[in-house]
């Protein structure tokens, strides 16, 4: 059972939320709270799995208390609510960014169903929180026997030299928890970087423009939203701006972005498959070095086995500093991934395969320690 808790200043959207989520037979709704400073007290009482997160909250709104939630109850995962405009996007983006587990848009005025809207966004991440806490669980009952994986050494038999060599092309999967994920590892790679990287995270348009502004001003790199046709270049993030797809095609010595606009992938535009399955196509000219990072769902794993196929190399995050370990989990399953890493490892080994010194990197994890 998921105890939730819903804090939002409207009662009117409180009571529309609850009957939302009348019909969800695993989710119990322990309280509701007028503002942030009442969310903290009814979080300390209650002892809520999640919460629901209003962002526009008078006394202490939603960033105020994330903050102190991330500090006082960390073990409590925050969903952001939000109406989706501009005032609000940026908070929103910083929100992910400081560690809220992900984000729903509010239904507008223009949803012809809001319940059935409200619903097929917030349940399958209520579904995801009660899995990772679960899968949490299960981790420390388990801790005494079991070593995490990125501590476990590979058996010999098993070890295999990696041939890449300087990758052309850096690209990056990410979903849920993607902000603060992509925050971490991008401002931890440095100007001296001359490998393009291109990027999708699953978000809506109005988003993916505030994430691009807070990891240009952010990252030592220059980072903007995809346009058609542009040529990549090194030192540069080109992110998947919303409602299209970005694929990369090769024209001479340049890769090209293109934007597509053909249907959704795993119920997702843009969609990390899409982007990953046009690198493949590019092998063995174009050399891929693919990162997938936390997220729901299998979104990149199909794309990351074809980058791996054709000779590419593929890095997935590990379930422990992953706060959905869906698509790397999949990755790995899928048997794509060369390497598991901590989040805070994995820009030291990007730019280890991209030094011009190392052609040869890595080791293929033993399987029997998945």
């Amino acid at each position: 059972m998921i105890r939730l808790l819903i804090a939002d200043d409207s009662p009117v959207f409180r009571h529309f939320l609850k009957k939302c989520m009348a019909d969800m037979a695993d989710v119990e709704i322990v309280g509701e709270a007028r503002d942030g400073e009442d969310a903290l007290a009814k979080i300390a009482a209650l002892k809520p799995d999640v919460i629901t997160l209003d962002m526009t909250m008078p006394r202490m709104d939603g960033m105020q208390t994330l903050h102190v939630m991330r500090k006082e109850h960390p073990a409590v995962k925050a969903i952001v609510l939000t109406c989706g405009d501009e005032s609000e996007a940026d908070l929103t983006v910083a929100a992910l960014d400081a560690g809220a587990f992900d984000f729903i848009l509010k239904p507008g005025s223009s949803v012809r169903d809001a319940k059935a809207d409200l619903i097929a966004s917030l349940y399958p991440r209520l579904q995801a929180v009660g899995k990772t806490n679960r899968q949490s669980a299960t981790r420390r009952q388990s801790a005494t026997r079991r070593q995490n994986l990125s501590t476990i050494k590979p058996q010999p038999e098993m070890n295999k030299a990696v041939s890449i060599g300087v990758p052309d092309v850096i690209a990056i999967g990410a979903s849920t928890g993607g902000p603060q994920a992509l925050h971490t590892l991008l401002s931890a790679l440095p100007d001296s970087l001359k490998v393009p990287i291109v990027l999708t995270q699953h978000m809506p348009k109005l988003f993916l423009q505030s994430l691009s502004e807070r990891l240009e001003r952010e990252t030592a790199l220059t980072c903007s939203l995809a346009d058609e046709g542009t040529a990549l270049q090194g030192g540069h993030i080109y992110i998947a701006p919303g409602d299209v797809h970005l694929e990369l095609s090769r024209q001479g010595m340049n890769l090209l972005c293109h934007l597509v606009d053909s249907p959704a992938v795993h119920h997702c535009r843009p969609a990390v498959d899409p982007m990953f399955f046009s690198l493949a196509t590019l092998a063995p000219r174009i050399r891929t070095l693919a990162v997938v990072l936390t997220g729901m769902g299998e979104d990149g794993a199909a794309g990351a086995k074809a980058i791996s196929e054709a000779k590419g190399y593929v890095i997935a995050q590990d379930q422990a500093s992953s706060v959905v370990w869906g698509m790397p989990g999949a990755t790995l399953a899928c048997g794509a991934a060369h390497e598991v890493l901590p989040l805070d490892e994995i820009a030291a080994a990007v730019m280890t395969i991209c030094s011009r010194e190392n052609r040869k990197y890595g080791r293929v994890y033993a399987r029997t320690a998945i």
